[in-house]
């Protein structure tokens, strides 16, 4: 998109936006609401069909890796620390290594003092493990000097019982040595043990081909080649082994005196190299690594799967629409229709968004935008219960309308703000996929309220001021009582406890076991089948038996899981930390294109699900800490005190019950914890505001009298925002694959928690410490209320006096 125009609209969008807010002539209102919805609409729809979407690594397919450079030597053989200098030095050496034709679409940026991200998109299965390997290839090149009686010195170090020979060791050829009639044999020499000269002294590396084959033509710089030369002079006719990372790829005799700072190395084994690995080779001595890598983590997903993910993502938002829709116009009417015309704008709003900034959809952010669709709609619900009390006190619908959007605003507004806070703290201590949940719910967040504060009240302007609309119709599930629910409450708290207790006994219970690969490092492999296939455990665990692992090793024990659907089955496969690359090669080279879809694999080192565990628990208790500073500013103690419990008691239940259903806690568990805070406060906030209103009006009786008031005139609102957000979960979770399963499970429990909380535990928590400590609510919230009267009156005088002065 021009930036010109770009520029343009944004300004035209914020001029408009603020003319909106400013102006109380209700014509202008409804003219600059309808051109600020219709360009706001229009651009977004625009934006996001012209830049279109950036597709994260699990949906587009191809590999993530984050490597950490281990620390060098200095001269004397002591740790060097790695520096940011030798950061940007290894994303330079790696950039050259893996698109030295500038063709592939690769990423690279540090991470901390010693990491670097690598994202490759569309590369295949047999591209990745090619990457793997040349990301942990140092390519440390050495030339020394072979014992001139190698093989009978190594024969008397042997009979000797492994006695070295001082300044010698033994060193191993890269590859066997191939006999005429086939058969291998390992072959070592006994070389120097220091280099005669270093690799840092070539210039140049390049494949050539003579009579013999492949081999790798190396060129020195000046000073490396005076050195080579004074060497094959005094050693002249003495072979000399050409070593690459510890391995001797080739021993030539020096056959003469003056080289002219060129040398060759050839495949040795009898073998030679083929031009792949000629080329290859070449590359890495070209580009030597000063320092050590080692992967600690790796998420490479098949081009298959990723486009399996977008499919089932689409299908599942349309559903979660579909049911969103039916539900708002059963309980709505015409009122639900205008929540969706709402709810449509504020999607294209957030793809829109998404596009502009060049955010990044993931896996989990299709998932986010599926929550989006269920949260956006509780705004709605919340001003329409508001609206049909009005209209039930007799109001107009005019009347009734501008009331219920005046007094809904504080409750909207402070729900969103606390899971901003829960979101925006994700998005700072999560990386890679689940920082695209993170976004895509703030931006949804966002995006909902002016579907639900602007977009909806200019549709109800047109209708009600046409005529077209003179009643508003709705569908009452609950009955307009007072029930004592606040009796209730010493059962509902013990039932709070032994569920918590049963939750906390579980995760004991399975330890470790109950940890995904995210905290305690290992891979997973998922498989998704074609539909109507199947690959039996007995095959799989037959096929992992006899497998061996890069480093010539078992793969070990692989733990096997499936799910089911829309008739597709999928495989999720936990094991060892470096078996899963050998699993997933093992499973797509048995089984074609006719049985597996696709196939993702996810690989933590320890290090980084240590450091996983730690940002968590950090992030979590951030997050409650930030909710309750704002919940105090907004509201006397004893509230921000029991919603605070009550967001404790969502919380911390949901991980063991997670468990006990069958789950491995993961980093995406964090994501749905720090959502299910945001939405869990969000009912409370709603209870809190009602009975504060309920004192402030001072209709008399005692304090538990007017809190049950409360709760029941906010019951219908409580009990119908719960299905809302349910619905699209709810479809994750019969719908989407592992991944999506992965998040839809605990974000459900927490929303069936957060609904009962608030009512069950978060009032009469108030009410306990108002008695134990003497409190008197009541007197605090008049109070707080005549000082917001004070402050207001004060802002009108000031603006009458600055007005009279002009």
């Amino acid at each position: 998109m021009n930036p010109f125009a770009t520029f343009l609209v944004g300004a035209s969008l914020l001029m408009m936006l603020l003319l909106y807010v400013g102006t109380a002539v209700h014509k202008t209102k409804r003219i600059v609401g309808t051109l600020l919805v219709a360009l706001t609409a229009f651009a977004s729809v625009y934006t996001a069909r012209t830049m279109g979407l950036e597709l994260g690594i699990d949906l587009q397919g191809g590999s993530e890796f984050i490597v950490q450079l281990s620390p060098g030597k200095n001269d004397d053989g002591s740790p060097k620390a790695v520096t940011s200098s030798d950061v940007q030095q290894a994303i330079a050496i790696l950039e050259k290594r893996l698109n030295a034709d500038a063709s592939k679409d690769l990423t690279m940026q540090p991470e901390g003092g010693d990491r670097i991200v690598i994202q490759m998109p569309g590369i295949t299965e047999e591209q990745i493990k090619e990457v793997r390997k040349t990301i942990q290839t140092v390519a440390h090149l050495e030339f020394r000097r072979v014992h001139p009686d190698s093989q009978a010195k190594l024969e008397q170090i042997k009979a000797r019982g492994g006695i070295k020979e001082p300044g010698w060791i033994e060193m191993p050829y890269s590859k066997p040595i191939v006999a005429k009639d086939g058969t291998e044999t390992e072959r070592s020499e006994l070389v120097r043990d220091s280099a005669d000269i270093e690799g840092k002294y070539v210039s140049k590396a390049f494949r050539t081909v003579d009579a013999e084959g492949n081999k790798v033509a190396l060129q020195f710089d000046s000073e490396g080649a005076k050195l080579f030369d004074d060497l094959a002079s005094v050693h002249y006719q003495k072979e000399m082994a050409i070593i690459v990372d510890g391995q001797i790829h080739s021993a030539p005799r020096l056959q003469a005196k003056q080289y002219g700072g060129r040398a060759e190395i050839s495949g040795g084994g009898g073998k030679g190299f083929s031009q792949q690995e000629a080329d290859g080779l070449a590359t890495l001595l070209s580009n030597p690594l000063q320092n050590p890598m080692k992967i600690l983590s790796e998420s490479s997903v098949s081009s298959a799967y990723g486009q399996s993910s977008i499919d089932q993502g689409k299908w599942i938002g349309i559903a979660a629409l579909l049911i969103t829709t039916c539900f708002m116009m059963f309980i709505y009417r015409l009122a639900g229709l205008v929540a969706i015309v709402g709810l449509i704008i504020n999607i294209a709003i957030l793809f829109g968004a998404m596009a502009l900034f060049g955010f990044t959809l993931t896996m989990p952010g299709i998932a986010g935008v599926v929550l989006t669709i269920g949260m956006a709609v509780d705004a709605n619900v919340l001003i329409y219960e508001r609206l049909r009390e009005e209209m039930e006190a007799g109001k107009t619908l005019a009347a009734a309308l501008e009331a219920a959007y005046e007094k809904a605003f504080s409750a909207i507004a402070d729900s969103n703000i606390t899971t901003l806070i829960s979101a925006l703290i994700l998005f700072l201590i999560s990386g890679g996929l689940v920082k695209g949940f993170a976004v895509t719910l703030m931006i949804g967040l966002l995006s909902s309220m002016v579907g639900a504060l602007i977009v909806t009240r200019v549709i109800f302007m047109w209708v009600v001021d046409k005529n077209i609309l003179h009643r508003i119709h709705t569908t009452k599930i609950i009955p307009d009582k007072i029930f004592d629910i606040l009796s209730s409450a010493p059962k509902f708290i013990i039932a709070s406890l032994v569920v918590t207790a049963i939750s906390f006994g579980t995760l004991a219970y399975k330890g470790a076991a109950g940890f995904g690969i995210d905290f305690r490092g290992g891979s997973r492999v998922d498989v998704t089948l074609v539909k109507g296939k199947d690959i039996p455990d007995a095959e799989l665990e037959a096929l992992f038996k006899g497998l061996k692992k890069d480093d010539g090793t078992a793969v070990g024990t692989a733990y096997i899981q499936r799910k089911s659907a829309s008739g597709t089955e999928n495989l999720s496969i936990r094991c060892e930390e470096q078996s899963g690359a050998a699993i997933q090669h093992a499973i797509t080279s048995k089984w074609n294109k006719d049985t597996v879809a696709g196939t993702s694999i996810a690989t933590v080192g320890s290090v980084i699900g240590s450091e996983l565990a730690k940002q968590s628990m950090w992030a979590m208790f951030a997050a409650l800490i930030a909710i309750f500073l704002y919940l105090l500013m907004r509201y006397e103690f004893a509230f921000a005190l029991g919603a605070i419990i009550a967001l404790f008691h969502d919380v911390l239940m949901v991980p063991g019950l997670c468990v006990l259903f069958g789950q491995e806690l993961s980093i995406i568990h964090v994501g749905a914890l720090l959502t299910i805070a945001g939405y869990s406060i969000n009912d409370t906030i709603v209870v809190f505001d009602r009975i504060r209103e309920t004192i402030q009006k001072g209709t008399g009786g005692s304090m538990r009298d007017m809190m049950n008031e409360a709760i029941c005139k906010t019951l219908s609102r409580t009990l119908l925002t719960g299905p809302t957000a349910l619905a699209p979960m709810i479809v994750l979770l019969f719908l989407g694959n592992p991944a999506m399963l992965e998040f839809a499970m605990p974000i459900t429990i927490g929303v069936l928690l957060g609904t009962y909380s608030s009512i069950f535990i978060a009032s009469p928590l108030v009410l306990w410490y108002a008695k134990k400590s003497g409190t008197s609510l009541k007197r605090q919230v008049l109070d707080a209320q005549l000082e917001k009267i004070k402050a207001d009156q004060s802002v009108a005088a000031a603006v009458v006096a600055s007005g009279g002065k002009k």
